[in-house]
């Protein structure tokens, strides 16, 4: 049995929940990871392996460009244009690889995709929804109507979180073949954290951020405590989203933020070893209520107690490890409840965190994963 992956993002884009279950798949599948055309990044048509799986670039509609281009992609026709093409490009890499649709499982995380993947007919279609993807800032409104015929057309439907869980049995009228399989952390590479951390007392707490800075982000949260405490320094590292990058600029002024770059997967751990809190900010929105962020499992697999907003049921708070705060006044005060904390209370909420991240980590994400794709 093959794997056909159409997918949402680039294969070496970050290290996300797709490449962490193909990298721990079951040998016996093999996987060809259908990667979107991103503009400005290199795009290859031709099948190359990437780290042991099958990549290769298909022109789906998914990064929804500006200007007369977006205008004419809101017209049917010039959609189905499209998927008419990509679906001819995607016939042709089947027949390359030897692949028989109807010997394989067809998994979609990109909506934008579902008309090409129906025009096979796989053994199997599965929708791995781990964003609820129609609420993204920009995206035209045709999105949700794509949306919500992936998870009616789906023969299975994987689900990152409690919220998606919802809203995909909502849409499909029934409960029926949805399962919840959340994010994770690869525990043991970042609980390296733990023995790379400098145990020497730091001059200033170091509140940190680790992810991509979006408009989900709550800059004016994390403003309004900066400036509560200029004692402490607050440092952001991630990608900084077009739409977020004014909002950056007016955060970076104050002189207790520093804003840093994203950092290669391997490198996370290094810096999450300098941070003494990791915040989780995010506004309350349709967005972030589906979300299950792997930075919480991240941050507690590296011994970071966490602070964050209440956005999402999959947050839960925790007396020694997480706590769930509404605005600024509230962040504070949890971090200070972590910065002042006795060295035996910290080394049980380091164990406390590393209990919570173990319960997260991607193997056992994967094999559950895996099991229900394609058992």
């Amino acid at each position: 049995m093959d794997v056909v992956w159409f997918a949402e993002i680039k294969w070496d884009y970050l290290r996300t929940r797709k490449q962490q279950l193909i990298r721990r798949r079951p040998a016996h599948l093999p996987v060809l990871f259908l990667e979107p055309y991103v503009r400005g990044r290199e795009n290859q048509y031709q099948i190359r392996d990437m780290d042991g799986t099958r990549v290769v670039t298909v022109p789906f509609i998914k990064s929804i460009p500006s200007g007369p281009a977006r205008a004419a992609l809101d017209i049917p026709l010039a959609r189905h244009i499209v998927d008419a093409s990509a679906r001819t490009r995607v016939r042709a890499h089947l027949r390359h690889a030897g692949i028989d649709p109807a010997r394989s499982v067809f998994i979609i995380s990109n909506v934008f995709a579902i008309n090409v993947a129906l025009g096979f007919a796989p053994t199997r279609l599965v929708y791995d929804c781990n964003d609820a993807h129609a609420d993204f800032p920009g995206l035209p409104r045709w999105t949700r109507t794509l949306q919500e015929k992936t998870l009616r057309c789906a023969d299975r439907v994987i689900v990152s979180g409690k919220r998606l869980r919802e809203d995909a049995a909502r849409v499909r009228g029934n409960d029926h073949d949805i399962h919840v399989v959340g994010n994770g952390v690869d525990h043991a590479a970042f609980r390296r954290a733990l023995d790379l951390r400098d145990k020497s007392p730091r001059a200033r707490p170091r509140i940190g951020y680790l992810g991509a800075i979006a408009p989900w982000f709550d800059f004016e949260l994390v403003s309004a405590a900066a400036a509560a405490r200029p004692q402490w320094e607050f440092v952001l590292v991630g990608p900084v989203l077009g739409a977020a990058a004014a909002e950056v600029s007016r955060l970076s002024r104050l002189p207790n933020v520093k804003v840093e770059p994203a950092v290669a997967h391997d490198d996370v751990p290094r810096v999450l070893a300098g941070f003494d809190v990791g915040l989780i900010p995010f506004r309350l929105n349709a967005l972030t209520a589906g979300v299950n962020p792997n930075k919480l499992y991240e941050y507690l697999a590296a011994g970071v107690p966490v602070v964050s907003t209440p956005f999402s049921p999959d947050v839960a708070a925790d007396v020694d490890a997480v706590a769930l705060a509404p605005d600024a006044a509230g962040f504070v005060a949890a971090c200070e409840r972590y910065l002042t904390r006795s060295d035996d209370a910290r080394a049980h909420m380091q164990a406390r965190a590393s209990e919570t991240a173990a319960a997260h980590d991607w193997s056992r994400i994967a094999g559950e994963f895996w099991a229900y794709a394609c058992g």
